[in-house]
């Protein structure tokens, strides 16, 4: 009679518990853990148990009374790590929400991995959750299957079966209420950093689009300036060549114009073919003039179209490399649940991915994601 009255009255039976080792589990927090394994944004999701070990006449009764989200364990056992500060964080919301109660043990839910254990598991639970009496809940919600093991005999026994119990649980309702609130207040934070992103985006195009005008400014002033310097030198040359002329006595500057003025109206071909044959290494003809003049114009245009044709090329070519570049990748939104690695191995199979995309968001080691935070991925596999 002593026994039943320790243990709960309103209970339903899953399975068949056999054993002098028995596990309840509160309601809330049964509930809590099945709708963490219907995210499916994650493959890999945990959670820390918490509750009392007690001995009832012949038998243990292993109660688990509250349980917590594993940040720790969204990835994958590879990379589950149970440091100091981890457990840090893990005691302070122990002592915050759940009093007294130990750490009875923890919870893995994964997708399409059944509920065997693996030399994985049981590395993880020996290392981080010893003594006899810690417990493990596993469910694989694509299989529709769960299993408590508990710590027995230097190794994980898997149980029969368990019970769910029913009472008053305000312990378990207070953590559920505030981590509701702080999904809402990351929503409500992502839509802000979203606006404050598109603001950002919209003052550095106004910002570069001054800063063009103001390059089109200078560039337009030094023109401007670099043509008056060039008149006032041609100006200077011209005083200080007439001021010469007009000092030096041997030198009629009105007999040089009269004679440039006689010499052309007395035909050019006639006078350059007279002055030839005094000076042939030094004179040219016009004609050889104009020829030369032409050829160097027809130079310079096919130059000029060479070059033209192969910037546009260039061009061609860069626009190509840019459509191909920006195929290359794709915009991700990220979404309640997901992290680097959930995202690598949902859309390339495996974690090697991270780093890629690590780069080319600019996400630190350390930094986290968010849900509504937009993400650079690549399209292809590499």
């Amino acid at each position: 009679m002593k026994t039943e009255q320790q243990l709960p009255k309103n209970i339903r039976q899953i399975g068949s518990p056999a054993g002098h080792t028995k596990v309840y589990v509160e309601d809330y927090v049964i509930t809590f853990l099945n709708a963490l394994t219907t995210d499916h944004n994650t493959f890999v999701r945990g959670a820390i148990l918490f509750g009392e070990k007690k001995k009832i006449g012949n038998d243990t009764i292993i109660f688990v009374r509250g349980a917590i989200e594993g940040q720790n364990l969204e990835l994958d056992l590879d990379e589950a790590v149970f440091d100091d500060r981890v457990w840090r964080e893990i005691y302070q919301q122990k002592d915050r929400f759940f009093g007294r109660m130990e750490v009875i043990g923890w919870a893995l839910l994964r997708m399409g991995f059944s509920v065997r254990l693996n030399d994985k598991i049981k590395k993880t639970h020996f290392e981080n959750f010893p003594g006899d009496g810690k417990v493990l809940y596993m469910i694989d919600q694509l299989e529709q299957e769960d299993a408590f093991y508990v710590y027995r005999g230097q190794d994980l026994v898997r149980q029969s079966g368990y019970y769910i119990y029913y009472e008053k649980n305000p312990m378990m309702q207070s953590y559920l209420i505030e981590r509701n609130e702080r999904i809402k207040e990351a929503k409500s934070y992502e839509n802000m950093m979203e606006a404050r992103r598109d603001e950002k985006v919209i003052r550095q195009f106004r910002e570069r689009v001054m800063e063009k005008t103001k390059s089109s400014h200078r560039k337009g002033m030094i023109r401007r300036v670099a043509s008056a310097a060039v008149m006032a030198i041609i100006i200077a040359a011209g005083g200080a060549m007439y001021y010469y002329s007009q000092n030096r006595t041997t030198i009629d500057f009105r007999s040089m114009v009269q004679g440039a003025v006689t010499t052309m109206g007395m035909g050019v071909h006639k006078q350059i073919a007279t002055e030839k044959e005094k000076m042939p290494s030094t004179l040219q003809t016009q004609e050889q003039k104009t020829e030369t003049t032409t050829e160097k114009k027809t130079e310079k245009t096919t130059q000029a179209t060479e070059k033209t044709t192969q910037t546009i090329k260039q061009s061609t070519t860069e626009q190509r490399k840019a459509r191909t570049i920006r195929r290359e990748w794709e915009t991700y939104r990220v979404r309640k649940g997901d992290t680097l690695v959930s995202i690598s191995k949902r859309r390339y199979g495996n974690q090697r991915a991270i780093q890629r995309i690590r780069d080319l968001n600019g996400i630190g080691p350390k930094e986290q994601i968010y849900p509504g935070q937009k993400l650079l991925l690549p399209s292809y596999k590499k």
